[in-house]
Order: structure tokens, then C-alpha cells, then sequence
């Protein structure tokens, strides 16, 4: 079942990153995501395309015990205040507000850093979408925030957990506005390759009408464009280094050795 549901959720996903960055891109915004193939070979069964040149963030983190932060990582790898340091941020910056975008929008979760990649221009890449729309690990929806937004993600905006402003972190707050705002106007075509699977029976569509009552929700299409700037800019302060982000991290810390 588990191989199932990731088949499936991965190819609604797949369709999203496919649309939703061509969406970006036709209104001229840089956020940026990496959508990868996914073919299904069966019931239980995919091939999944290799992102080359990426590590995981645990993988970083194992790979350098030293290095306590990932923003030392970042240091230690573009040489802080450089110009290769600052387009790092850049990138990381727009990627981030790109998949926190879709992981609120899409209910995306098991987001430990195991399914957060980086890869070598500093760009973050999320995998692995298994639990989304209207499933989550153990079926509790623990990981209630937004989207993950921890202490070492901000750290690398030059920001910290209380989300104190800097350029970049400034910067992330202004794509959200308008990465959401433009998804808003496409709202219905977003919903439409949801729809189109909502009669499959998997369990990222348990929820039965409420998933995609609920993914309209999320768009907040009744909101006048200042109403939806308040709304983004609630999302991300309830997202600041959530204490159920930081605890399903140490859960996976604990159980299966996640860093």
C-alpha cells in the first residue's frame, strides 16, 4: 500500500511541479522549483528519476559532523559575504518560497530532512510525496504548520526562529505574496488535476469531497488581493519554527536517525 500511495501521490504531485512552475514563469516571478519524472510501472511499482548533484539534508549533516548549522554549511561552502555566497542565498531563497507555496497549498507533509535535498547553486528540492492532500503520517497530521520553516532554514535568510527581518528573509516574505497571489488567479486549473484523480480510492484522497473543498479553501478565492498579503504573511509567522515541525524532526531524529 505504502508503494501505492507514493506511486500516486508522486504523479499528482508531478503535475503540479510541471504546472505550477510554468505559471511562475509565465508571470515573470523567479521562484523555482525541480519537478522530476515519475513513471508508474505498476500498481505497486515506479521508476522515479535521479535529481543529480543534490544530498539530502541529513545527508550533509552526516557527511559533516562538524559543521553544527546549515548555515555554517553554507559558509563553509560558498565563503560567506562573496558573490557565490549571496547568489546561494538567492537560490535558496526562491526555492524555498516556491515549495513552501506548494507544500501549503497540496497539504504536502513527512517534510523531515531526509526528503529535503539541496543541491550545488543552494537550491532546496523537495522528494518523496507520499502524504499529502488529505493523509499524513500516522494519520494525525502532526506537522500542522503551514510549511517547514525551522530555525536553520531561517538561519540561512539571515534571519533566526523569531523571523527577524533581513534581506532575504524579506525577500521570501515578498515571493510567498506573490507566488500565492498568481497561483490564486489559476486556482481552478491547480484544482482540475486533482479532481481528475479524486475517484481513485487512495488515501491521499480519503477525505472523499472535503479534500478538494479544502484545497479551494486554501486559495482563499473570496479574499480581495490586501486580505490575501495578510493572510500569506499569518502563514509564514505560524509557520516560524513550529513546535510540531521541530518535534517531527526529533521524532525522526529518534526513530530512524534523521538529523
Amino acid at each position: 500500500m505504502k508503494q501505492t500511495l507514493l506511486c500516486v501521490s508522486c504523479h499528482v504531485a508531478y503535475y503540479h511541479y510541471i504546472l505550477i512552475p510554468d505559471i511562475f514563469q509565465e508571470a515573470g516571478l523567479p521562484l523555482w522549483l525541480r519537478p522530476y519524472e515519475v513513471l508508474c510501472t505498476s500498481s505497486y511499482t515506479a521508476l522515479i528519476e535521479t535529481i543529480p548533484d543534490t544530498a539530502s539534508l541529513h545527508s550533509i549533516k552526516s557527511r559533516y559532523p562538524n559543521i553544527s548549522s546549515l548555515r555554517e554549511f553554507f559558509i563553509a561552502k560558498y565563503q560567506e559575504n562573496s558573490p557565490s555566497f549571496k547568489l546561494a542565498q538567492r537560490n535558496f531563497v526562491e526555492s524555498m518560497a516556491g515549495y513552501s507555496l506548494v507544500c501549503y497549498l497540496l497539504q504536502v507533509k513527512d517534510r523531515h530532512n531526509g526528503n529535503l535535498l539541496m543541491d550545488e547553486e543552494g537550491h532546496i528540492i523537495h522528494i518523496d510525496f507520499g502524504f499529502m492532500l488529505s493523509n499524513s503520517p500516522g494519520g494525525v497530521n502532526f506537522e500542522s504548520a503551514p510549511f517547514k520553516l525551522t530555525r536553520e532554514l531561517l538561519e540561512v535568510m539571515d534571519s533566526d526562529a523569531e523571523g527577524i527581518p533581513s534581506e532575504f528573509f524579506d525577500y521570501f516574505k515578498v515571493l510567498c505574496i506573490q507566488g500565492f497571489l498568481t497561483c490564486r488567479k489559476h486556482a481552478e486549473s491547480i484544482i482540475l488535476l486533482v479532481e481528475m484523480l479524486q475517484d481513485s480510492g487512495f488515501p491521499c484522497f480519503k477525505g472523499g469531497p472535503r479534500t478538494i473543498q479544502n484545497l479551494r479553501k486554501r486559495f482563499h478565492l473570496n479574499l480581495t488581493e490586501e486580505q490575501c498579503v495578510s493572510l500569506v504573511l499569518s502563514l509564514i509567522s505560524s509557520s516560524l519554527d513550529a513546535w510540531r515541525t521541530r518535534q517531527y524532526d526529533y521524532y525522526q531524529r529518534v526513530l530512524n536517525g534523521i538529523l
